[in-house]
């Protein structure tokens, strides 16, 4: 690929090693003496770049709220209840049932005929239900057997939160309290864009009146067909939901083919599958080593020089490459003089040769 056009597609840390900020040169095109990182050196190294995501099926379980709904304050709940227990009943009129709509207090409480208050905050329909009727029974009202007691929600109580970023609906989408989590405002948002996915979901919760805002809550994601763990949600909460950018890696010098390359989402390379990518070193210089440029989070780059043949504990099998990275196969004087034999007289040094240059 030539030189102009990989500058041209290159990302920030590429182009400057390309320009010399690295050295001297064009990466490549220079003779190099190897020098082993030491183990401070490689574990600086290691620690440079984007920190790599590992997922633990046991945490990462979708936690979504499943089973009957539960009433909160704020629900308005209606009352089908028995004509006997409201004070203007008469024995002649015939009625059956009498209707009567309330909301749930802060307390969780609702005011029925006869009884006052009553708790129904965190209880199921069916468990209002069966404690409305046994309550009413006690009061020996009924003769025979416990009151039919039947009872709808009408209106659900309803909190906003507002999504932004690599959704299909962004904006701001009131949820329910049994949906009052991540996954639910996601599921109300129409879910992450399939076509790039997430890199990074962030949740900022409002502070309250007088204390500092909180921060954000981070949840990344690499792949939106894992299972995504779920964080519950108070409402007013604002959820930024950041567009994964294409991962990719580069390969410089003595190699069949120079460029830029995708970095598949699900896996990770090492340098050797790396080096494979980009159709492996070039067969007549036969390079034994390459060096890894990496990014710290300051901004600085930093290099780690490693074997690309043998069996030693740096060798480039050992080594993980990570999202944008930069490997630069250079000339040794081993290299050079393999090359310069092929140029010169036409043959070829075996590549499994034992050397050290």
């Amino acid at each position: 690929m030539p030189l102009r056009l990989v500058i041209q597609r290159a990302p920030a840390l590429l182009s400057l090693l390309l320009l010399g900020g690295a050295g001297s040169g064009c990466i490549g095109n220079r003779i190099v003496h190897p020098v082993m990182p030491s183990l401070d050196e490689l574990a600086e190294f290691n620690a440079a770049g984007p920190k790599i995501e590992t997922y633990e099926t046991d945490t990462l379980v979708s936690a979504s709220r499943t089973g009957p709904y539960k009433l909160v304050p704020g629900d308005l709940v209606q009352f089908t209840l028995p004509p006997q227990v409201f004070p203007d009943y008469e024995s002649e009129s015939g009625a059956e049932s009498k209707d009567v709509k309330m909301r749930v207090d802060e307390k969780g409480e609702v005011r029925l005929p006869i009884l006052g208050a009553f708790p129904v905050g965190g209880l199921t329909l069916s468990e209002i239900e069966k404690a409305i009727a046994t309550a009413y029974n006690a009061e020996d009202i009924f003769k025979k057997e416990p009151p039919n007691i039947v009872c709808t929600i009408e209106d659900y109580r309803e909190v906003p939160v507002t999504v932004t970023g690599a959704v299909n609906s962004p904006g701001i989408h009131s949820l329910r309290s049994d949906r009052l989590s991540l996954l639910g405002a996601l599921m109300a948002a129409g879910g992450i864009h399939t076509d790039r996915g997430a890199s990074t979901i962030r949740i900022q919760r409002p502070g309250k009146e007088g204390e500092e805002e909180p921060p954000p809550v981070s949840v990344s994601v690499r792949n939106t067909d894992i299972p995504l763990q779920d964080i519950p949600l108070e409402g007013g909460e604002t959820i930024v939901v950041e567009q994964r950018r294409d991962r990719y890696f580069a390969v410089l010098g003595l190699t069949k083919k120079a460029g830029i390359f995708p970095y598949p989402d699900d896996r990770y390379y090492n340098l050797m599958e790396a080096l494979a990518s980009a159709g492996g070193v070039d067969a007549t210089a036969a390079p034994r080593f390459a060096t890894v440029y990496r990014k710290k989070k300051s901004g600085e780059i930093i290099g780690a020089t490693f074997r690309i043949d043998g069996l030693e504990l740096l060798n480039g099998s050992n080594v993980l490459i990570k999202d944008g990275d930069v490997i630069s196969i250079e000339h040794t004087e081993g290299s050079w003089f393999r090359s310069f034999l092929s140029d010169v007289f036409g043959f070829r040094l075996s590549g499994s040769t034992t050397t050290t240059l």
